[in-house]
């Protein structure tokens, strides 16, 4: 059996830390080389309305999209606050809803920065509260898959809650209601 030398020996462990560090960061990318490269393109998104019985329903629009994800996200909560176009279906965010920042962080949670308008004449109850919060949360989950979670903030700050019945103080993932 031939002996490798120690030159040789070295090449061959930096090759394979080399070709290691590779597969580790093509399966996980950061949340920047996420955004790198994103394509300003016509894009087809869903976004949750609330229907006849309370539940969300998607209901599909073109967005002229930008060159990152925070600009994309922003553009579908502002198309969320427009409302829906089909009838039958109910915005549940508040049309004067103004999202001020979105911002993306290393574990691929989404934080939406409003203003405090989005507590303007609240709707009402735990329920009116699900339906915003799951709207928002399931309409950029939908959308962006490089986003694993949303938190949502006011005026930079954490909340504990919007209307005063769900905890909004923690990443929130995505649900139906029923």
């Amino acid at each position: 059996m031939k002996r490798i030398s120690k030159p040789a020996l070295v090449v061959l462990i930096a090759a394979f830390i080399l070709a290691g560090y590779i597969v580790v960061k093509l399966l996980f990318p950061s949340p920047a080389e996420l955004t790198f490269n994103y394509a300003a393109r016509q894009k087809t998104v869903k976004l949750y309305f609330v229907n006849q019985d309370g539940k969300l329903q998607i209901e599909k629009r073109e967005i002229q999209g930008s060159t990152n994800v925070s600009d994309d996200v922003m553009i579908c909560v502002t198309e969320l606050a427009k409302g829906p176009k089909e009838k039958n279906l109910y915005g549940a965010l508040p049309k004067y809803a103004l999202l001020r920042e979105v911002y993306i962080d290393d574990n691929r949670c989404a934080y939406l920065d409003f203003s405090k308008n989005i507590l303007t004449d609240a709707k009402g109850g735990t329920t009116a509260e699900k339906q915003l919060v799951f709207s928002l949360v399931n309409t950029v989950l939908e959308n962006f898959g490089q986003i694993t979670s949303v938190r949502i903030l006011m005026e930079g700050e954490e909340l504990k809650t919007l209307y005063g019945h769900l905890d909004v103080n923690r990443p929130l993932w995505g649900r139906t209601l029923e």
